[in-house]
């Protein structure tokens, strides 16, 4: 069974070159939540996502389930983000006690206080 092709996660939406991951780290807006950290940067073409997640966080069935759900929050709200933007995501330690709901809730709330959401 075939994905439905605006539900997708293809390479073109994904920060996948340290390069890209720098220049969001030089150049970014930064949001702070309680496990989050968030950094925007205006890119060339669509918006994409980028996530980076240490092993202090939790084993890899945590950190993979992490990912997984940023992930999927992205491609379900891509159309209500603005375009061409960067993101990237940093992981705290402590997100492995968080459930699904705490994860988006964070993401976001730090994407609307970096004014990238349309959900204001």
């Amino acid at each position: 069974m075939d994905a439905r092709p605006d539900q997708g996660f293809p390479s073109s939406c994904r920060l996948r070159t340290s390069r890209e991951y720098a220049r969001a780290w030089r150049q970014g807006r930064r949001c702070q939540t309680a496990h989050l950290t968030v950094i925007t940067v205006a890119g060339e073409g669509g918006t994409r996502l980028g996530i980076s997640i240490s092993r202090k966080v939790g084993n890899a069935v945590c950190r993979n389930r992490i990912k997984r759900w940023l992930r999927e929050y992205f491609r379900r709200h891509r159309v209500t983000l603005q375009a061409g933007m960067d993101i990237s995501v940093v992981v705290k330690p402590g997100a492995a006690q968080l459930d699904h709901a705490a994860v988006d809730v964070q993401f976001q709330e730090a994407l609307r206080r970096l004014r990238v959401s349309a959900d204001d």
